[in-house]
């Protein structure tokens, strides 16, 4: 895999969980807090490691992640990765280890990122193939019982989620641009890939 900075990191993120809309420089630089010549020089980087690609609409260069490329691909994976978390949030993860084996990937949104304790509810989105439902229906119930917060679950399939992304439902938008991927990083990136067009 190619080397890549922090800042690198945070604007392949950005474009990433953003795919549903175009971004020239100034924006991005506005949106990453970053001056336009440190997000110019941080694109073009990007671009010549083949990671994003340029186009011209207008007088304005949009920058995109190059789905066509597989070290493009794994440093979204990579970056998707990269979120740190606080105890209270890692406990909750940890928790929700047993749900892993059932599901292909799991999606931490909602107030519990940002609010965490006072939090009313814990919001979850799972993706898993239809016949898991009833062993992660169990698991979700089994974990309510132990926990102070309710779960508030979103069940998807592969299939569901793709068509979903395809869709642009704006709620499902919102939870992939502020949301953490537990796993099935491959997952999102493989849905964001097939719902960019």
């Amino acid at each position: 895999m190619v080397a890549i900075t922090k800042n690198e990191a945070r604007v392949v993120n950005f474009l990433l969980r953003n795919f549903s809309r175009s971004y020239n420089i100034n924006q991005i630089a506005k949106e990453m807090a970053l001056s336009p010549r440190g997000a110019f020089k941080i694109l073009k980087k990007l671009e010549s490691s083949k990671i994003l690609l340029s186009q011209k609409i207008g007088n304005n260069l949009i920058s995109k992640i190059n789905f066509e490329n597989d070290v493009s691909l794994d440093v979204c994976q990579f970056v998707l990765a990269e979120k740190e978390t606080t105890p209270y949030i890692q406990t909750w993860i940890n928790d929700f280890q047993s749900l892993r084996q059932l599901t292909e990937m799991a999606l931490l949104f909602g107030s519990i990122l940002t609010k965490e304790k006072q939090a009313k509810d814990v919001d979850i989105l799972l993706v898993f193939p239809k016949e898991n439902l009833p062993h992660v229906q169990e698991q979700i119930k089994k974990i309510n019982q132990i926990k102070s917060k309710k779960i508030h679950a979103i069940f998807q399939t592969k299939e569901d989620l793709f068509t979903n992304l395809k869709k642009r439902d704006p709620a499902l938008l919102e939870e992939m641009r502020t949301g953490l991927v537990l796993w099935g990083r491959n997952i999102l990136v493989e849905a964001i890939h097939y719902g960019k067009n």
